[in-house]
């Protein structure tokens, strides 16, 4: 397989780039908050381990050309304040499935939504690496702030998938969104 050069994304306001080992401390923080892993597929960190370990997890997306995961770092600053990526994608059926969060001192500043867009005109662009048809995202039910960024940006609710997701010791219904590559081109041009 031939290697990717990492792609970095730029906004307004943001930088996408990899996340980096010296990152670990601000993914840590973000992920011990419990304001951001209540609605997350995942535990709230414990140690920096688990940071560490989350780096290394995405490093290994990308390398098998299985997703990717951007930091996302305020451009003036270049402060990491969340991440952002494609935790699959699937060049077989053309599919992404889109994921992100913020530290909680930066919601509500329209972050999410720059982010948001980079990711998608990425993987939708003519020179991406396989055409994507459709990206999906899974949101938990509870989550109306993600919800209503999602539906911005022209996704279309599908249904809820039962008990779809785990953690915090419990199963989790998550709706499903989608997002078609025509609908986002009609929508953008």
């Amino acid at each position: 397989m031939t290697a990717i050069e990492f792609p970095i994304l730029s906004t307004d306001s943001l930088i996408l780039d990899q996340l980096i080992h010296s990152d670990a401390s601000h993914v840590f923080k973000i992920f011990s908050d419990s304001q951001v892993v209540e609605h997350y597929d995942v535990d709230k960190f414990k140690t920096e381990l688990d940071a560490i370990r989350l780096i290394k997890h995405f490093d290994v997306l990308f390398e098998s050309n299985s997703g990717i995961r951007w930091a996302i770092r305020d451009k003036n600053t270049m402060q990491l304040i969340g991440s952002c990526g494609f935790v699959n994608w699937n060049p077989f059926d053309h599919t992404a499935v889109i994921s992100y969060e913020l530290a909680t001192e930066y919601w509500g500043r329209g972050y999410a939504s720059q982010a948001v867009t980079a990711m998608i005109n990425h993987v939708f662009a003519e020179s991406f690496q396989f055409y994507v048809h459709r990206i999906e995202a899974y949101i938990s039910p509870s989550n109306l702030a993600s919800e209503k960024l999602i539906k911005k940006h022209k996704f279309e609710f599908e249904g809820t998938l039962r008990e779809k997701s785990y953690w915090g010791d419990a199963f989790h219904d998550m709706n499903m969104f989608s997002l078609l590559n025509r609908e986002w081109s009609r929508s953008n041009s």
